[in-house]
């Protein structure tokens, strides 16, 4: 049988079309995967800000309940270290999201 010019166009749009839809399904993949990880990224900034807003909300009724300076500055101090320790796990937290959202870009 011979090859005609035809068949070699239409065997070059099926390889083309198949790439293509190749291409489309690892962009669709992509795509969700990095929706699942932005969502998660902004489902955990959501409850890191309700869990500061109810620290902070404590530290206030706490220092406003007593009226010994050296009481309001040892509250002032037990809050900043744990607003330390919520500052450095969420500098680590940042890292660990950005990396995984990079690299969801990166296997796309």
């Amino acid at each position: 049988m011979a090859m005609t010019k035809e068949t070699g166009i239409n065997d070059d749009i099926g390889i083309a079309a198949g790439a293509f839809q190749d291409f489309t399904k690892r962009a669709i993949g992509a795509q969700s995967e990095f929706v699942k990880k932005y969502s998660e990224a902004y489902w955990h900034w959501q409850e890191r800000i309700q869990i500061e807003a109810t620290q902070l909300t404590e530290f206030f009724k706490h220092v406003s309940s007593t009226s010994s300076a050296p009481d309001q500055i040892g509250i002032l101090q037990g809050w900043m270290k744990g607003a330390k320790q919520r500052f450095t796990e969420d500098v680590v937290y940042s890292i660990e999201a950005a990396k995984a959202l990079t690299n969801v870009g990166l296997q796309a």
